[in-house]
């Protein structure tokens, strides 16, 4: 015996079974004597594993309906600049990449769509177009579709990009230089076929992240980013002066 409590030893196997998928999210554990039979424990010793997992926001507990594996919602700063993978890996949460498409175009509706574009860049732009979706654990999590001015990054490696980050790639083999960013947040009725990659059903809304990346006043980067609106929340912290309150008080 390596000395590991017993209800540890239960609540280590329950958690790696919910990060494997085996529980899924929103599904019922086993019941109380149905895991006491499993780990030949008593009940208060299973008991206790189960308070872990609850104070530790793996489980919920339905009075008279027994414990439910908790659905995780990540959290994203947006006080200063961030990429979604940094700040899921501060988390210790590994992402995944799939890419879903890529091509080189001239133009399409949505970039068509961007007063900025519009004003900052020749007609005849040529774009790297990049659809990834990217995954957390047992789940897609955000459809990630990147614009990249081919007078800025000639060549385009996508291999590289199937298990790395996007702006580690271009900092490295193209000496990309992000001075400042502009980022705008607003909610999204995903299309068919978002739903079908974020595997969601058809009433989930989802936050639509749209960041515009200046190189020295130079347009290098849009992301139109689909974010699953039950996994992510946004968050801002802002300090208050007399200026911002026209002088006054609240």
């Amino acid at each position: 015996m390596d000395g590991t409590p017993l209800y540890k030893e239960i609540y280590q196997d329950i958690c790696e079974r919910i990060k494997d998928g085996t529980y899924p999210e929103n599904s019922a554990l086993p019941a109380e004597r149905v895991l006491c039979s499993m780990y030949h424990v008593s009940r208060s010793t299973l008991r206790h594993a189960l308070d872990e997992l609850y104070r530790n926001g793996f489980i919920v507990k339905a009075h008279g309906n027994g414990n439910f594996v908790k659905s995780k919602v990540f959290d994203q700063k947006l006080t200063k600049f961030h990429s979604f993978a940094g700040s899921l890996k501060a988390q210790h949460i590994l992402i995944k990449n799939q890419v879903v498409d890529y091509e080189l175009i001239d133009m399409d509706k949505y970039l068509d769509s961007v007063d900025l574009v519009r004003q900052s860049c020749p007609p005849n732009t040529k774009w790297h177009k990049l659809v990834r979706l990217r995954s957390v654990e047992t789940f897609p999590l955000m459809i990630e579709t990147s614009y990249l001015p081919q007078g800025r990054f000639m060549t385009f490696d996508v291999d590289i990009l199937r298990d790395g980050s996007l702006y580690s790639y271009l900092e490295t083999y193209f000496n990309m230089e992000i001075t400042d960013a502009s980022e705008v947040l607003s909610p999204l009725i995903p299309s068919n076929k978002e739903r079908v990659l974020l595997q969601i059903p058809s009433h989930l809304p989802c936050m639509l992240c749209e960041r515009f990346c200046h190189e020295r006043n130079t347009l290098v980067a849009i992301h139109r980013t689909v974010v699953r609106g039950d996994k992510f929340k946004f968050k801002a912290a802002y300090y208050v002066d007399d200026s911002s309150l026209g002088g006054g008080k609240l």
